[in-house]
């Protein structure tokens, strides 16, 4: 895993210098080596790399590396490595070193554009072709690894794994993404491809983009097709019991290319589901006890550190506990640094700890990410399941005497709390389809953010964004453009941009089995109802490890990895909190009005309503404005 920037263009955007301290501001995420290449004819291309060494850790695997007239800077893994090779070498190629990376080059060399769907793995890359004077960028099929572009004078573009390496171009637009801060309020996180910064934007998840003779073309080059929208008959599903048994052999597999690696390795545990099937899978496939790191909570509400146990013990795991009071003048700075623009889900907290205990027995770490997505594992699943079900009731009761009953449950400042839940379920229950799944993840409403906001140019709404993955095909289940929509907006956006920066803020890789692309086809072609039986999530998985794992981990309740952020700002929090949010701030950054957000404080901290997601978004991007924009007006 490692930090790439670069540039191409007809002429150079930075110097040499700036660019090495573009690729400096990575170090973090590759502490081990670094180098940078600078074209001495054609087009301007400029390439740096920061190396977290994984494989071949000799200096032979260090980047930009150049194989003839092609240079490659990449960040990732492509755990098919291996069987490439070996083809590459049966067609009579040879390699100088053991790498990943070497067969990236030979591959491209071999079958240029084409290369792509040959690879199982995470991966974001830029290649310098000399001879067809052309930079090809990539990024794997569900966003794993990031990729960040930028347009710099002329026809250049910036490029880089985060966003911090192109502010510290200076050549790049800084003003706030109007429409992307208005969608960030409603979700707490930025749905891609734009970022929060008006000259920043992302290369989206399974595209390439081809930058030749000062044009760029981007195309996609995958896509999941779930059961409801393939053809009609085209695909018979196995039954259930053998669809549990094809499930768990791809994820066994998912889980042994994963477990390739030329330093210690272990995984993060829960003892949630997902977690335990993956120690599973790695016990199977390990000659030595897995080491597995878990992160537990003094709140009992909170922690889950007993039930990681019961798994540990189960499989004979290495366990490694860390409780932890989570102390904000301890990981406010550091958290604010790892994610370079405002991301509010509180779930980063805890993972910024268990990276951090985790780097100190290894490099290399596999965890859960994914399952929740492709198996139908939220809470917002079953919500719309209950949904089917809560429409059939006459329309009095959905539309007066429920919403009323409602309305009148006391607020809570817990763990996901119910009448949290349930507010948000009724205000969604009666919209469309694709509106009613984005209200359950809504945690400011449209007319709320409008409110709150100070009179800007045309914003649209942001359901727009789950309307347009609803409608990408043809789906004849209510489940599966849920699921779809999942993948392409919650997980790239939110899921996976915490689980790369956390980790690599602790010089750690982590490594995501349920994401592998096999996996996910496979899940994918199975009907909805084998994911979601009743409101049973996760059915086929659970079917799976039925008998294989400890009953009452199958049986537990989802919790979440989250902290009691209602009462931190109501209570040590709060100074930050009134003090980021002080009238004079939020006039001078000119977003929100003063009174407005000064009301929701008081709401909040009178428990009138648990307000602790939109305070934490508006405490996480005011922390973002001081960090990377020196406080300036949006």
């Amino acid at each position: 895993m490692c930090g790439l920037v670069g540039y191409v263009g007809s002429q150079a955007p930075v110097s040499r210098q700036r660019l090495v301290y573009m690729r400096d501001t990575l170090q973090h995420r590759g502490p081990d080596d670094a180098d940078v290449l600078v074209a001495s004819s054609g087009p301007a291309v400029g390439f740096g790399h920061r190396r977290l060494s994984i494989l071949d850790t000799r200096v032979v695997g260090r980047q930009p590396m150049t194989r003839g007239d092609v240079t490659i800077v990449y960040n990732g893994e492509i755990y098919n490595f291996q069987a490439l090779r070996e083809t590459l070498e049966s067609e009579g190629l040879t390699f100088e070193t053991r790498t990943d990376t070497e067969v990236l080059l030979a591959l491209y060399q071999t079958r240029g554009l084409d290369m792509l769907p040959l690879l199982n793995g995470m991966f974001a890359f830029a290649i310098w072709d000399r001879a067809k004077q052309r930079v090809f960028m990539a990024r794997d099929r569900l966003g794993i690894k990031p990729m960040f572009l930028a347009d710099g004078p002329g026809d250049s573009i910036l490029f880089a794994s985060e966003i911090k390496a192109l502010l510290a171009s200076k050549v790049v637009d800084d003003a706030i993404d109007l429409q992307a801060h208005h969608d960030y309020m409603g979700l707490t996180y930025v749905p891609g491809p734009r970022t929060m910064l008006r000259g920043i934007r992302q290369l989206p998840a399974a595209h390439a983009l081809v930058w030749e003779g000062g044009r760029q073309r981007m195309w996609r080059y995958w896509d999941q097709t779930l059961h409801s929208a393939q053809p009609a008959g085209s695909v018979r599903p196995p039954s259930r019991r053998e669809a549990a048994r094809q499930t768990l052999a791809v994820l066994q597999a998912a889980v042994e290319r994963r477990m390739i690696a030329d330093v210690p390795l272990g995984m993060f545990l829960s003892g949630g589901i997902d977690s335990t099937a993956v120690l599973m899978c790695m016990a199977k496939a390990a000659t030595a006890p897995v080491k597995a790191f878990t992160i537990g909570f003094e709140e009992s509400g909170y922690d889950e550190s007993s039930f990681a146990a019961i798994a540990a013990k189960a499989f004979g795991a290495e366990h490694h506990v860390e409780m932890v009071r989570p102390d904000p003048d301890v990981f406010l700075g550091p958290l604010t640094e790892a994610m370079d623009q405002p991301y509010a889900d509180s779930s980063a907290i805890p993972l910024w700890y268990l990276c951090r205990m985790a780097r100190k027995h290894v490099t290399v770490a596999l965890g859960g990410d994914g399952g929740d997505e492709v198996l139908a594992g939220y809470r917002t699943h079953v919500a719309w399941r209950i949904r089917e079900l809560y429409r059939r009731l006459p329309s009095a009761a959905r539309e007066r005497l429920i919403p009323a009953l409602v309305a009148r449950l006391p607020v809570s400042h817990g763990k996901v709390s119910f009448d949290l839940k349930a507010r948000q379920f009724v205000a969604a229950a009666n919209r469309a389809p694709a509106a009613a799944h984005f209200g359950y993840k809504e945690f400011l409403a449209e007319d709320a953010r409008h409110a709150l906001r100070l009179p800007v140019a045309q914003i649209e709404p942001t359901v727009r964004l789950f309307a347009d993955a609803f409608a990408a095909h043809p789906f004849t289940h209510g489940l599966d453009p849920v699921l779809y929509a999942d993948c392409g907006i919650y997980l790239p956006d939110n899921i996976l941009v915490k689980a790369d920066r956390m980790s690599m803020r602790h010089g750690l890789e982590a490594r995501v089995p349920f994401l592998d692309h096999q996996f996910v086809e496979h899940v994918a072609a199975l009907p909805a109802d084998y994911k979601l039986k009743g409101l049973q999530t996760k059915a086929v998985l659970k079917q799976a490890l039925a008998g294989k794992v400890p009953s009452m981990l199958l049986k537990r309740r989802k919790a979440g990895f989250n902290v009691p952020m209602a009462t931190w700002l109501a209570g040590p929090l709060n100074p930050l909190l009134r003090d980021m949010l002080s009238p004079a701030r939020v006039r001078q950054v000119g977003l929100w009005r003063p009174a407005s957000v000064a009301a929701l404080i008081d709401d909040h901290e009178s428990r009138r309503r648990d307000l602790s997601r939109p305070l934490w978004s508006m405490l996480c991007f005011m922390l973002f404005n001081e960090r990377f924009r020196e406080g300036r007006p949006a």
